[in-house]
């Protein structure tokens, strides 16, 4: 297949390395530190996955540079707040067979896309929840707490289907399923990372050590219960049903099988970088307003990462 892989930072740069390593036609896009270092060796990818130097790569800066063709495949693996920008790049090399993949953090990316003139029968929407540590040519997977999930949004038929874009993936030994269910699994995640970055990032600490003291044990179970608040009154098939059986969930698996991984948030603050947070809890603060629901754990942490951002809440 011809693969465009845009945003090729950690997780795209993952994907597309497995895809190229399996022969597909990959190009990617992204920032100039991390490709000019895959053009000279390689990309290398190291982790729980294996160690690989992949070669076959078309590298560019910037849309600019692409050849004026159609992709048979885009994945989008950008910032959330980089969606709408990303998307107004993208579009002219979209053509009627291309299937575009999203694998976004965060709420709001799926309006957003839409919203630019994709139709939903050419997007699938992907949920990663595995972590990657970046630096130039180098991406190493550091953990994963499950597989990749891919599916239709609600009631459409894509032309190239969950399955098969699942089968393309785990065919490049990057584990994947195909979902009916897409958007619980997106607010599964939302969830988990409302509940852990925030957190995590003002303490600067791993995820494991937020269940070890009271006040961030509390303030993580307060998130969880405002966000199914939000996600409840949205329609959302939440999984688990219950507010209290994810808190579970979180403690007796989620956080353990990545206790020792730091969030990419507190990165982002560590460079001076903006974080996604208002995809996160700012994103149900946003819907609880809209929606006449308080949620002020989420408020109060969206507010005081901007304000480690040195930002206003919008």
């Amino acid at each position: 297949m011809n693969i465009l892989v845009f945003g090729a930072g950690g997780i795209g740069s993952v994907l597309g390395g497995f895809l190229a390593r399996m022969g597909h036609d990959v190009s990617l896009v992204g920032r100039d530190w991390h490709l000019d270092a895959v053009r000279k060796q390689g990309l290398v990818i190291t982790g729980i996955w294996g160690d690989y130097r992949i070669k076959a790569f078309q590298c560019y800066r910037s849309v600019s540079e692409l050849p004026k063709k159609d992709f048979d495949l885009v994945l989008l693996t950008v910032k959330s707040y980089d969606t709408a920008k990303a998307m107004d790049e993208v579009l002219p090399f979209l053509g009627e067979k291309t299937t575009l993949i999203s694998f976004q953090n965060g709420l709001g990316n799926i309006e957003i896309i839409l919203e630019k003139g994709v139709k939903p029968e050419n997007y699938l929407v992907g949920r990663v929840i595995f972590g990657v540590d970046l630096e130039p040519g180098i991406v190493k997977v550091t953990v994963s707490a499950d597989d990749v999930r891919i599916g239709e949004l609600p009631g459409v038929e894509t032309r190239l289907g969950a399955f098969q874009a699942a089968r393309i993936l785990s065919l490049a030994k990057v584990p994947a399923q195909p979902v009916p269910n897409i958007l619980t699994y997106i607010w599964s995640k939302v969830i988990y990372n409302c509940a852990l970055n925030g957190i995590c990032s003002l303490h600067e600490m791993p995820y494991g050590k937020i269940l070890e003291f009271e006040d961030t044990r509390k303030a993580m179970e307060r998130v969880v219960e405002e966000c199914y608040a939000v996600g409840s009154k949205k329609g959302i098939k939440l999984d688990p049903p219950g507010y209290h059986d994810f808190i579970q969930l979180l403690k007796e698996k989620l956080i353990p099988s990545t206790a020792a991984h730091y969030p990419s948030m507190l990165q982002d603050l560590k460079r001076g970088k903006r974080t996604e947070i208002g995809a996160l809890n700012g994103a149900i603060r946003r819907f609880g307003e809209e929606l006449g629901i308080s949620t002020p754990e989420n408020k109060r942490i969206q507010e005081a990462v901007l304000a480690r951002e040195g930002h206003h809440v919008v």
